[in-house]
C-alpha cells in the first residue's frame, strides 16, 4: 500500500513566502508599527496569523490590534495574492501531485492557513482537486508544530501514522511529522535551509518537486525510510552540493507496501 503524503501549502506547493513577508509588513506598517528585523518576520511564515502578530508586535495574542491585524492580512492577501496562484505554483508540483494520485497516494493539505484561505488558494491555484483532505489551523486542538493537525489528516485518509509521510519547507513541518510517528521530508526551496531542516527532524531533504517525487517512489519501492533521532547537525556537503540525506546512522522504520 503507498503511504499518505501530508504536503504543507506555502512554500512547499506555491511560492508564497516572499508574498506572505510583503503583506505582514504592509500591515504592520498601516498600524504605525515599528519595521521588525526581515529574519524575524520571514520566520513566522507556515505559522498562524494570530500569534504571529502577537509576537511581531509584541502583543497577547487576544489583544484586539492583534486580531485586526490577522483580518487586515487575510483581506489582502486574498485581494493581492490569490489571484496570483496559478503562477505561484511551484516548478514540477502540479506533475509530481499527479503522479502521486496515479500510483495510489491519499493525499492531504495540513496548512496553518485558516480553512476558508487554504481552499481560496488551492481553488485559484488549481491544486484544489488534487487533495482527499484539507487539514487547516483550527480544525485540531494544537497546530504546528505539534502533532494534531497531521494525525488529523492520517485519520480522515484512513491511514496510520507509520504509514504517512509529511513534505514541507518549514522547521514546524518536520517537528510535527516528528511528534506524530510520521517520516520527514524537507524541501530546500521554501522557508528553511537544508541544515534548519535537518536539525528539526528530516530523514531527508530534497531540493525541487520532481526529487520529492523521486523519493517517495523510493519509500513506495523498499516499504522503509530512515527513522531514529533527529541528526544534531546537517551532514556536511560533499564537492559543494547540498547533501540529500543525514550524515548520521539510523534505524528503519517500515512503511506498509
Amino acid at each position: 500500500m503507498s503511504p499518505a503524503v501530508l504536503f504543507d501549502m506555502d512554500g512547499t506547493l506555491v511560492d508564497t513566502p516572499g508574498a506572505i513577508v510583503t503583506t505582514l509588513c504592509t500591515v504592520l506598517e498601516e498600524l504605525g508599527a515599528p519595521r521588525p528585523d526581515a529574519l524575524e518576520v520571514r520566520a513566522t511564515v507556515g505559522r498562524p496569523l494570530v500569534p504571529s502578530f502577537a509576537s511581531l508586535l509584541r502583543l497577547d495574542e487576544g489583544d484586539p490590534t492583534v486580531l485586526r491585524a490577522a483580518e487586515r492580512f487575510r483581506a489582502l492577501f486574498r485581494d493581492t495574492v490569490v489571484p496570483d496562484a496559478p503562477r505561484l505554483v511551484l516548478p514540477g508540483v502540479v506533475t509530481l501531485l499527479r503522479e502521486l494520485r496515479s500510483d495510489g497516494h491519499p493525499l492531504a493539505v495540513v496548512t496553518s492557513k485558516v480553512r476558508a484561505g487554504a481552499e481560496e488558494m488551492l481553488e485559484s491555484a488549481g491544486l484544489a482537486s488534487c487533495f482527499d483532505a484539507v487539514v487547516c489551523h483550527g480544525m485540531a486542538e494544537r497546530g504546528k508544530p505539534h502533532p494534531d493537525l497531521a494525525l488529523l489528516a492520517a485519520d480522515l485518509l484512513r491511514r496510520p501514522a507509520a504509514e504517512c509521510v509529511v513534505v514541507g519547507d518549514a522547521v514546524d513541518d518536520m517537528r510535527m511529522a516528528r511528534s506524530a510517528g510520521m517520516t520527514a521530508i524537507g524541501v530546500s526551496y521554501g522557508v528553511a535551509d537544508t541544515r534548519a531542516l535537518f536539525e528539526a527532524g528530516a530523514h531527508r531533504v530534497e531540493h525541487s518537486a520532481p526529487a520529492v517525487g523521486r523519493a517517495l517512489s523510493e519509500l513506495t519501492l523498499s516499504g522503509s525510510a530512515p527513522s531514529g533521532p533527529a541528526p544534531d547537525r546537517a551532514p556536511a556537503s560533499r564537492n559543494g552540493e547540498e547533501p540529500p540525506y543525514p550524515a548520521t546512522p539510523s534505524t528503519e522504520v517500515v512503511i506498509s507496501t
